[in-house]
C-alpha cells in the first residue's frame, strides 16, 4: 500500500535499511527533520544523540566508524565548518564502518546566516560527494554512500537541501529489513589510525588514488541518468535542480533538450559528461547555488578541445545567488531554446522568509525589556552595543525592542563584544548568548575575554533547549534526544569555573530582581556573566515521540 512521504522520511528509511547504528549532530535545517524521522523509526539498535557541536558530533561518529559500525553524521552548510578541522584529518584515515555525512544546505538562505554551498568543501576535502536527484532516489543514495564509504575507507558526504527534505511522494513501504546490527570491535591496526606527519603524504596520495576509482565507479553509476536524446542543446541537471527541472519541462509539453541527472559530484563522471555533450552546440548547467559544476564542465570541454558554451549561474543565464525557481528556469532554457513555445511561469513562488515574533510567555520577552529599561536610565540605547547570535534572540531585532547592533554566527556574540571593548569604543558592551550557543562555541570566547580583563555584560539567555530549531536538548537540558532524564551542566559552575568571578542566576519573571542585576551589571567596572534561566513554555517538559514510523 502506497504512503506519502517526505524527503526527509526517505533518507531516515535509506539510512536504517543500510544498518546504520549511530546517528549524532547539532540541530539545523534543513537537516534536522531527518533527524526527527529518525527518531520515529528508534530502535533499541539505533542510538541518536544531538552533540555539544558539529565537530564534537563529528569525532564521535567517526569513533564509532573506527569501532566497525556504521555511523551518520547530521548537520546543516555553516556545521560543516565547525567540523571541517576533523573531515580534513579522517580523510586520510576513516574507520571501516561506513561513515556518512548528511550535509544540509540552504540555498536562499531562508533559515540560516548564509546561503553557503558545502560541494566545494567536499571537494577541497576530497572526499566523495552523492546528492539525490529526485526524492524517490533518496534512499538509494543513503545505501551507496554507506557501501562507498565502507569499500574504500573514506567519509562520504551526502548534501541534501530544503526543497527536498520538504517535498512528498507516494511510496510503497514494504521496505527491506534494516541488517543485523553489528558489534563494535576495535582492531589495532599499527599506525593506520595515528595521522602523523611522517605519513601524510603517503595517506594524501591514497586518497588520491582512492577518487580515482571512485571516480570509475561513477562513471556507470544507476544514480545518474539519460542524455540519451536526440537534441543539440543539453542540460546537466546537478542534484535535485534535477526535480525543479523535470517539473517545468513537463508543463513545457517536453521540448527536445538532452537532458543529464547528475548525483555524484565529487568527483564528477567526467568520461560520461564527455560523452553527453561531445555533438552538442550548448550546454544549460543548473545548480544551486554556486557554479560549482559549470565551472567543471568549461574546463572539461577546454581540456578537451570542445568549443562548447556553456551556461548557468557564471554566466548570467541564471541569477548568481538565491534559490531556483520554475521562473528562474523557465527563463534560462527560454535562452537556451528561444524558438520553443514556453509557458509562462509566476516569479513569486515563495514569500520571504517568516520573521515570526517571540512567542508571547517566551522568558526571553521580559529580559529584553528589563535591559531595555535599564539602558535608558544609563544613556539610553545610543550608549551601548549589543551583540548577538542565532537562535531566537534573533527575533530581539523585531519592533518594539530593536536591540542587536551585530549579529553573525552560532557562539559569536562574547568574542564579538569583547573584541569591541579591547577597541577603546566608548559604548558600553552587551553580549546576548543562548546556553546552547555558549556550551557549543561561546564558553571558549568567555575564556579569552576574561583572561584580557575587559569590562563587559555577557547575558546568557537559558531556555535549556535549542528552541528555534525544534526544541531539541544540549547539555544544559535535563533529557536526551529520546527524552530520558540525565543531569544537565551546570551553567554558573562552568562560568565561575572559566574565571568569572561575578555570576548571577535570575529568574526573568522576578522583575525586581532581574533589573537590580543589570542595574549593577551595568555600572559594574569588569566582567558580569547574568544566566537567566527559565525553561521555554513551547517544548518544557516535551520529548520527541519515538513510535515506530511509519505503521
Amino acid at each position: 500500500m502506497a504512503q506519502e512521504i517526505t524527503g526527509s522520511q526517505a533518507l531516515a528509511m535509506g539510512a536504517i535499511e543500510a544498518g546504520v547504528q549511530f546517528v549524532t549532530g547539532y540541530p539545523g535545517a534543513p537537516s534536522t527533520s531527518v533527524v526527527d524521522a529518525l527518531l520515529q523509526l528508534a530502535s533499541d539498535r539505533l542510538r541518536i544523540e544531538w552533540a555539544i557541536n558539529e565537530k564534537s558530533a563529528f569525532d564521535a561518529a567517526l569513533g564509532g566508524s573506527l569501532a566497525g559500525i556504521r555511523s551518520l553524521l547530521c548537520l546543516k552548510s555553516v556545521g560543516l565548518n565547525v567540523a571541517l578541522d576533523s573531515l580534513m584529518v579522517s580523510n586520510l584515515a576513516a574507520g571501516d564502518g561506513g561513515f556518512v555525512l548528511l550535509v544540509g544546505d540552504d540555498p536562499g538562505g531562508w533559515g540560516s546566516q548564509n546561503e553557503q554551498d558545502s560541494r566545494p568543501l567536499a571537494a577541497a576535502a576530497e572526499v566523495p560527494l552523492l546528492e539525490p536527484t529526485s526524492l524517490a532516489d533518496a534512499p538509494a543514495v543513503m545505501h551507496q554512500a554507506f557501501e562507498l564509504s565502507e569499500r574504500f575507507r573514506v567519509p562520504v558526504a551526502v548534501r541534501i537541501t530544503r526543497a527536498l527534505v520538504v517535498d512528498r511522494t507516494e511510496a510503497h513501504l514494504a521496505h527491506a529489513p534494516a541488517p543485523r546490527p553489528r558489534a563494535g570491535v576495535f582492531k589495532r591496526q599499527g599506525d593506520r589510525f595515528n595521522v602523523l606527519p611522517i605519513h601524510v603524504v603517503d595517506l594524501h596520495r591514497r586518497l588520491q588514488g582512492t577518487l580515482g576509482e571512485v571516480q570509475a565507479l561513477f562513471e556507470d553509476s544507476p544514480l545518474n541518468g539519460g542524455g540519451e536524446e536526440k537534441a543539440s542543446r543539453g542540460v546537466i541537471a546537478a542534484g535535485y535542480s534535477y526535480q525543479k527541472l523535470a517539473q517545468v519541462l513537463d508543463q513545457a509539453n517536453h521540448p527536445p533538450l538532452r537532458i543529464l541527472r547528475l548525483a555524484t559530484l565529487h568527483p564528477l563522471p567526467e568520461r560520461r559528461i564527455h560523452g553527453f555533450s561531445r555533438d552538442l552546440e550548448s550546454i544549460l548547467v543548473l545548480e544551486e547555488t554556486a557554479p560549482y559544476v559549470e565551472i567543471q564542465v568549461q574546463a572539461l570541454a577546454q581540456r578537451l578541445g570542445q568549443l562548447l558554451p556553456v551556461y548557468g549561474r557564471r554566466s548570467g543565464h541564471l541569477p548568481g545567488a538565491g534559490e531556483l525557481f520554475a521562473a528562474q528556469i523557465a527563463q534560462a532554457l527560454m535562452a537556451l531554446q528561444p524558438e520553443w513555445p514556453w509557458p509562462s511561469f509566476e516569479q513569486a513562488s515563495r514569500a520571504m522568509p517568516s520573521r515570526r515574533p517571540l512567542c508571547d510567555d517566551c522568558p526571553y520577552v521580559p529580559i529584553f525589556e528589563t535591559l531595555l529599561a535599564v539602558m535608558e536610565r544609563h544613556g539610553g540605547r545610543d550608549a551601548f552595543i549589543v551583540t548577538g547570535e542565532p537562535g531566537c534572540m534573533v527575533r530581539a531585532q523585531l519592533p518594539p525592542w530593536e536591540l542587536l547592533d551585530v549579529k553573525y554566527g552560532m557562539g559569536s556574540s562574547i568574542g564579538l563584544a569583547a573584541g569591541l571593548a579591547r577597541s577603546g569604543v566608548g559604548q558600553k558592551i552587551v553580549a546576548l548568548s543562548g546556553d546552547s550557543a555558549l556550551l557549543h562555541s561561546g564558553f571558549g570566547e568567555l575564556i579569552d575575554a576574561v583572561q584580557t580583563g575587559i569590562h563587559l555584560l555577557v547575558v546568557v539567555l537559558a531556555n535549556e533547549t535549542t528552541a528555534l530549531s525544534g526544541g531539541q536538548p544540549h547539555p544544559g537540558t535535563a533529557r536526551d534526544a529520546l527524552g530520558h532524564p540525565r543531569t544537565p551542566v551546570d551553567l554558573a559552575a562552568l562560568v565561575k569555573a572559566a574565571g568569572v568571578a561575578s555570576v548571577h542566576t535570575v529568574d526573568p519573571l522576578d522583575h525586581q530582581a532581574t533589573e537590580t542585576t543589570f542595574e549593577n551589571a551595568l555600572t559594574s567596572n569588569r566582567l558580569v556573566v547574568v544566566i537567566a534561566r527559565r525553561a521555554c513554555p513551547e517544548w518544557e517538559g516535551k520529548a520527541r515521540v519515538c513510535t515506530k514510523w511509519p505503521g
